[in-house]
């Protein structure tokens, strides 16, 4: 197994740390919500043959030099192109020692993409003295992934398929649009909360508030549009009657989740997004 190096992370490392290790919490609170519909979780891998939570877990930590040095940079470079070079520099270096600890699996490399662009931006408010909060971290995300990296790696990754055969904008739109629907998880989550849900139930509402609307390329590109649209309008479904009678009715959800299993479709797309919405809103429990 090849050996990959260390880039050195720039000045004002305790922020970065503090940063780096809230974004690899906030992973690691993602895959251990059981519950959701098609993910690994702490009550299974579902149709995740080549992964379990131990390897999630080991893959998220895996990435904390990844999200300091991203942090780093974010502090240092002003929005432009520059930083958008270097962000995507350090991802490729983070997606090669993802893959080299996890042996192949491609278990976080859209998380190193979404989380770390907000990891980049909210260091970059920190550094202006600038308010932070999810707009103003999500657009200033937004205007970083508006910026096309200088070396693109052309590569058909599976995202890139999905997005070219079924003309949508999948996570490369979804950041360089200000994260709509981080925003909309943000809002999904507390909104819940207030509401009395549980902290599990709220997160499992903002992601199926993701997943009821999400063009999710892993879905597209594990069972095309009609899995999608199956998937979509089934969290559209249960979402709204969770909202209308006051309760997450987990029956249904198992239903749903079944049915992904059983068909190996996975909603990898909406469970970055949580990720990000759970890094922004970490001092709210």
């Amino acid at each position: 197994m090849a050996t990959t190096t260390t880039l050195k992370a720039p000045a004002r490392t305790g922020i970065s740390d503090q940063l780096a290790s809230a974004a690899v919490t906030a992973l690691i609170d993602e895959v251990r919500l059981s519950g959701k519909p098609g993910l690994v979780g702490p009550d299974g891998s579902r149709g995740h043959t080549d992964m379990d939570i131990h390897l999630m877990e080991l893959s998220a930590r895996t990435l904390h030099s990844t999200f300091r040095t991203l942090a780093g940079h974010g502090m240092q470079l002003d929005v432009g192109q520059e930083l958008r070079d270097t962000l995507g520099r350090v991802g490729r270096h983070g997606e090669a020692q993802m893959m080299e600890v996890t042996g192949g699996v491609n278990t976080h490399r859209g998380a190193i993409w979404n989380l770390g662009l907000t990891v980049t931006a909210t260091a970059g408010l920190l550094a202006t003295g600038a308010p932070v909060t999810v707009d103003a971290v999500t657009t200033r995300a937004g205007r970083i992934a508006s910026h096309q990296d200088s070396a693109l790696d052309l590569g058909l990754r599976p995202g890139a398929r999905a997005r070219r055969k079924y003309r949508v904008g999948g996570a490369v739109s979804e950041a360089a649009g200000g994260f709509p629907h981080v925003r909309a998880i943000v809002d999904a989550v507390r909104s819940a909360r207030a509401g009395g849900f549980s902290r599990e139930d709220a997160h499992l509402i903002g992601l199926l508030t993701s997943m009821s609307t999400l063009d999710d390329t892993c879905l597209l590109h594990r069972g095309g549009l009609r899995a999608l649209e199956t998937v979509t309008a089934a969290s559209s479904r249960i979402l709204g009657e969770t909202l209308r009678h006051g309760y997450l009715d987990r029956t249904q959800l198992a239903h749903l989740d079944h049915r992904m299993t059983t068909r190996g479709l996975s909603p990898g797309g909406s469970a970055d997004l949580l990720a990000c919405a759970l890094f922004l809103t970490t001092k709210d429990d």
